[in-house]
């Protein structure tokens, strides 16, 4: 059908923050063919009010079908939802297990979920994966568990971070950081994020191929 299908139109509707249009298309395209990446966009629609009122159970109802079906997304949200008990009842050891799906399945917001969830070893080795995968909110969280360890370790983080992103909160936790550094630490800590920065640019080019 010309303009593609209900749900390829209510997904370009969400891309273009038409968020009214994108929660009808895709509660339509729905009824039809059971989606998983129609169900996690409109559970972000439901669980933010975009286009429409809040509906938590509704979207802690999507993310749970998403997930069912195999999105790693949904996966993130609805176990955040199962983590808050919002929307549904709160089920910590469930949350966790569907935290540990999504990082297997490379999410990084899972990975810092997981991190939250931790001990300080288990914390830091999430927390150091999703770095290591580009994601500035987790090498923000990193930085904040190296800072009294390894404070060069912890603003090389930031500034990988700010090189990548140009993250404005790892840009101000590492001007922060440095002016209770000397100029030898800061300079080592630049070294070192510039490597991070280009090692994980690296991985990322290679993972296109």
């Amino acid at each position: 059908m010309f303009g593609g299908s209900k749900l390829d139109r209510g997904l370009n509707a969400f891309e273009k923050q038409q968020w009214k249009r994108a929660r009808q298309l895709l509660e339509e395209a729905l009824q039809d063919e059971e989606r998983p990446n129609g169900f996690y966009h409109l559970g972000v629609l439901y669980w933010r009010g975009l286009g429409g009122p809040v509906e938590k159970v509704a979207a802690a109802e999507c993310f749970e079908r998403a997930a069912e079906l195999g999105h790693v997304g949904a996966e993130t949200a609805y176990g955040i939802a199962l983590r808050s008990g919002i929307g549904v009842s709160k089920d910590n050891e469930k949350a966790r297990a569907l935290f540990r799906s999504a990082a297997g399945g490379g999410d990084r917001d899972a990975m810092i979920e997981l991190a939250a969830m931790s001990e300080p070893e288990d914390a830091r080795r999430w927390l150091l994966r999703a770095a290591e995968l580009g994601h500035a909110p987790a090498m923000v969280r990193l930085s904040d568990t190296l800072m009294h360890k390894d404070p060069v370790e912890a603003l090389s983080w930031l500034y990988a971070g700010v090189a990548l992103s140009g993250d404005d909160i790892a840009r101000k936790r590492a001007r922060e950081l440095a002016r209770e550094m000397t100029a030898a630490e800061i300079d080592a800590a630049q070294k070192a994020g510039r490597v991070y920065a280009k090692d994980i640019q690296q991985r990322a080019h290679e993972g296109r191929r």
